[in-house]
């Protein structure tokens, strides 16, 4: 396989046993892929290719577009309010298994863990108590962000404030915190645990 390109537009070069040049536009990037017989010159590819140089443009635009609004769309419906039941399941499976998990690694127990419907943080953890709550619209999240926010809320038992401390203790525990926050507040619900 080789690159060329028609003006600035890279396009993959591959030679298949085969009898026709074939065009093709992939989503999401719009990455452009010809295929060509072996028996074709280059010059013969390149003259294909700029005889469709319009086609190019105008179809690797529409799947770029379409692939923004699929991924707009997703993200849309990521941050829709209500969770069906199997969702809300899967959560408190995932909360369930991840306490066990870190709990006896961070060697500190939650007394109750609760899941509701908050509009201002992801989760909340109550110190004296040892209790945590845990936001119900976790469930459309994916499953790296669950385990950072209950990551996130059983550091404050060992740490109840946001200070250098406390992001020491999530480094040690979980090294790409930053990565899977960034990745939470890009699902289009920017709120934060506390």
């Amino acid at each position: 396989m080789k690159t060329i390109f028609v003006h600035d537009i890279p396009v993959t070069l591959d030679r298949r046993r085969i009898k026709n040049v074939n065009l093709y536009i992939r989503p999401p990037h719009g990455d452009v892929l010809v295929t060509a017989p072996m028996r074709l010159s280059e010059a013969q590819i390149m003259k294909f290719l700029s005889e469709k140089e319009d086609w190019i443009i105008r179809h690797r635009e529409q799947v770029i577009a379409r692939a923004k609004e699929d991924r707009e769309n997703s993200l849309r419906s990521m941050t829709r309010r209500s969770v069906t039941k199997e969702e809300l399941a899967r959560l408190k499976e995932q909360i369930a298994q991840y306490a066990g998990k870190w709990e006896p690694i961070m060697g500190v127990h939650c007394v109750h863990w609760t899941i509701r419907d908050m509009k201002s943080r992801w989760g909340s953890c109550t110190v004296a108590k040892k209790t945590i709550r845990i936001n119900l619209q976790l469930a459309r999240k994916p499953e790296e962000c669950v385990e950072y926010v209950v990551v996130h809320e059983l550091v404050h038992l060992l740490e109840p404030s946001h200070n250098e401390r406390f992001h020491a203790y999530m480094k040690e525990f979980l090294p790409d915190y930053k990565e899977r926050k960034r990745l939470l507040e890009e699902c289009g619900f920017s709120e934060r645990s506390s």
